[in-house]
């Protein structure tokens, strides 16, 4: 079996990814120097008004995210290429089921052991 086709796409993949990290590096030493403008700015924010910038926070919450991607991107926790090649939040669906009859059953049950009075079993 030939494993030189394997190992040829391989190398070429990692070259591209290499790219990729070369980029992302750069960008990140772009994004640190934002980083510091942001908080520079939110510190003098806070200063003057006694409270934080509610935007300065979204932004500088979205840089952190893309920081964040950026750094698992480079030190290989995370194939996905950072924002943006893929979105900067996931979407995680979270199904959660509630049956109102079990909610309200252990709702008595709580109820029923903080009374005194209350017949034991």
């Amino acid at each position: 079996m030939d494993n030189t086709g394997l190992n040829n796409n391989d190398e070429k993949n990692q070259l591209i990814r290499l790219l990729y990290m070369l980029l992302y590096g750069f960008v990140l030493y772009l994004t640190m120097s934002v980083l510091a403008i942001v908080v520079i700015v939110q510190f003098v924010f806070a200063l003057f008004s006694g409270s934080s910038n509610e935007s300065i926070r979204s932004f500088s919450k979205d840089l952190a995210q893309f920081i964040q991607q950026i750094v698992l991107f480079l030190t290989y926790n995370d194939d996905k290429k950072p924002f943006p090649f893929n979105p900067l939040y996931d979407e995680v669906e979270v199904e959660a089921v509630y049956n109102n009859d079990d909610y309200i059953a252990d709702y008595e049950d709580i109820t029923d052991r903080d009374d005194p009075n209350a017949p034991k079993p």
